[in-house]
C-alpha cells in the first residue's frame, strides 16, 4: 500500500482541487478487491496456477478443445460477461468431459469441488448446463438428456458446462465501472467550464480587436500573438517527427515557448488597451487549466501502470484504464477478463486527448478566428493578400493583378482546380464584400498591395523611373 499513499500525496502536491483528488483512481481500494477475488478463487481450489493449467497453451476463454500441441485437455473454462455496459455480471464457466474431473494435475480440493458441481448438475440443471447449452427444464427431460448422452461414443465425449458462482469479481468490475464514470463526469464538467470561459473571452477579444480608424485597437498585436500560438502547437503537433497529441511534459515546454516568445517580442508592452492584458491573462489561464487536466489524467494512468507493474499499451479511447486494471486482475486470477470487459466499461471522456481536442478546436473557432489570419486570404499565385479579390466561376479567388496577368498570357485554366474560367472573368467577378472585409481587417496589407499594383501599372505607362505618389517626398520651394 506504499504506492497508494505516494499516489495520493502526488495528487495533493500538484495542487489539484479536493474534488479532483477524490475522483482519482482508487488505487488501494482496487488492489484490496483483487486480493478478495484471488482469495475467493483459492478457497474454491481455483487459484491462478490451477486455472492456468485448465486451458493448455494459456488459451483462457476459448471453447473446450484439444490443445494445439496435441496434449488433451479434460477441462477448460470461459470467463465472460452477461448483460450490457450499464448492468453486467461476470461469469466463470467450467467445461468437464463426461461429467468427471479427471485431470491429474489438479489438487484434491479442486477435484472435489468440480465433482460436487457435476453431481449438482446430475440432480438438476440449476446453474449448470449441457454443452452445447441444455434447453430442457424438467427432471424427466434432464434424465432423457443424460440417457442420450450416455449413448454417445467415447470418441465424442460429452462436455458439460458448469457455472461457478463468484462474488468479488463482480464487485471489482462494478467498482471500476463506477470510478471510470466518475472520472468521465469530472472531465465533462471541466470541459464545460473551459468552454464557457472561451465563449466569454471571445466576446472580450472581439472588443479589443475591433477594427477602427479613429479609436485604439489591438488587432495587429493579437494577430501576431495568435500566429505565435499556432506555431507553438501546444497540445497537438503536425510535424512529421512528433505528429499527434503531446503529453503534458511536451505541452508544458511548448506553452513556455509561446509565453517566452510573447515576452521577447514585447507584445504585452505594445498593447494599447488595458483590456488586452486582462484578456491575455485569461487566455493563458485557459491553456494552463487544460494542461492541468491532461497531467491529472496522466497521474491516474501512472497509478494504473503501477497496478499493472508494466508499461500500459497505448490504445484508442479510454481502453488504457480498463485494460491495465484488467491485466492486473488477469495476472492474479488467470481468468482472461481483458478480452471482454474493455468493451463493456468504455468511456471516451476519461481520456484527456478527447478533452484537449474539443477545447483546442473551440479555441481555434471562437478565439483565433476572432482575429482573421493573413494566411487565409492570400492569393495562390503571388502569396500576398488578395487585394481586389476576383472570385471566378469555380469560386477560387485571385488578386486582380494575378488575374489580369493570366488573361494577358491567354491562360484559360484556374491554377487550383484547372477549370476553364480565367478568360471568362471580368469586373463583375470582383467580390465587393470580401474586398471591404480585407480592407477592414488587413488595412496595412491591403494598402501595401494597392501601392504595389498601382506602382506596377505606373511603370508600364511611364517607365521604370515612375514612383508612386506615396513614395514621393514633398519639398517646399
Amino acid at each position: 500500500m506504499k504506492f497508494a499513499h505516494e499516489f495520493k500525496a502526488a495528487l495533493i502536491r500538484e495542487g489539484y482541487p479536493p474534488h479532483w483528488v477524490e475522483s482519482a483512481v482508487p488505487y488501494g481500494a482496487l488492489k484490496k478487491i483483487i486480493k478478495k477475488v484471488t482469495s475467493e478463487l483459492e478457497s474454491l481450489g481455483l487459484d491462478s496456477a490451477t486455472l492456468a493449467r485448465l486451458v493448455p497453451e494459456h488459451n483462457a476463454g476459448s471453447s473446450p478443445s484439444t490443445s494445439p500441441s496435441g496434449r488433451g485437455s479434460s477441462i477448460a473454462f470461459q470467463y465472460d460477461f452477461s448483460g450490457d455496459d450499464q448492468a453486467f455480471e461476470p461469469k466463470l464457466t467450467l467445461f468437464v468431459k463426461n461429467g468427471v474431473a479427471v485431470d491429474a494435475t489438479l489438487s484434491p480440493d479442486t477435484r472435489r469441488y468440480l465433482e460436487t458441481l457435476v453431481q449438482q448438475q446430475r440432480n438438476g440443471c440449476g446453474a449448470c448446463h449441457g454443452y452445447p447449452p441444455c434447453t430442457q427444464s424438467s427432471a424427466t427431460e434432464n434424465n432423457s438428456a443424460l440417457a442420450a448422452e450416455s449413448q454417445i461414443s467415447a470418441d465424442e465425449p460429452v462436455i458439460q458446462r458448469i457455472e461457478v458462482p463468484l462474488t468479488f469479481d463482480a464487485e471489482f468490475f462494478k467498482t471500476l465501472q463506477s470510478e471510470v464514470a466518475t472520472l468521465g463526469d469530472l472531465q465533462a464538467g471541466e470541459q464545460t467550464a473551459l468552454a464557457d470561459e472561451i465563449v466569454a473571452l471571445s466576446k472580450d477579444l472581439a472588443s479589443v480587436t475591433k477594427p477602427s480608424r479613429f479609436s485604439k485597437t489591438d488587432l495587429y498585436r493579437w494577430r501576431e500573438l495568435f500566429d505565435i500560438y499556432l506555431q507553438a502547437m501546444v497540445f497537438f503537433s503536425t510535424h512529421e517527427r512528433d505528429h499527434g497529441t503531446r503529453d503534458s511534459k511536451a505541452a508544458t515546454k511548448q506553452l513556455e515557448w509561446f509565453q517566452n516568445e510573447v515576452v521577447r517580442r514585447r507584445i504585452v508592452e505594445s498593447f494599447k488597451l488595458p483590456a488586452s492584458r486582462q484578456a491575455l491573462e485569461r487566455f493563458v489561464n485557459i491553456n494552463i487549466t487544460l494542461l492541468r487536466n491532461i497531467k491529472f489524467q496522466e497521474i491516474n494512468r501512472t497509478a494504473v501502470n503501477k497496478i499493472l507493474k508494466s508499461e500500459c499499451p497505448s490504445l484508442p479511447g479510454s481502453h488504457w484504464l480498463t485494460l491495465a486494471l484488467g491485466k492486473e486482475f488477469d495476472k492474479r486470477t488467470r481468468l482472461g477478463a481483458t478480452r471482454k470487459f474493455p468493451e463493456l466499461i468504455y468511456s471516451r471522456s476519461t481520456m484527456s486527448e478527447t478533452m484537449a481536442k474539443a477545447v483546442c478546436s473551440q479555441l481555434t473557432q471562437d478565439l483565433v478566428k476572432t482575429v482573421p489570419q493573413i494566411d487565409d486570404y492570400l492569393c495562390p499565385i503571388c502569396f500576398t493578400i488578395a487585394w481586389r479579390p476576383v472570385r471566378m466561376k469555380c469560386h477560387h479567388i485571385l488578386c486582380i493583378s494575378c488575374a489580369v496577368t493570366l488573361q494577358r498570357k491567354r491562360e484559360r485554366f484556374c491554377p487550383l482546380c484547372r477549370g476553364d474560367v480565367v478568360l471568362a472573368a471580368d469586373a463583375d467577378n470582383i467580390d465587393p464584400t470580401l474586398e471591404k472585409f480585407l480592407e477592414k481587417y488587413f488595412p496595412k496589407e491591403a494598402r501595401e498591395k494597392r501601392v504595389a499594383v498601382e506602382t506596377e501599372r505606373g511603370r508600364e505607362q511611364f517607365g521604370d523611373s515612375y514612383k508612386h505618389p506615396s513614395e514621393q517626398k514633398c519639398s517646399v520651394m
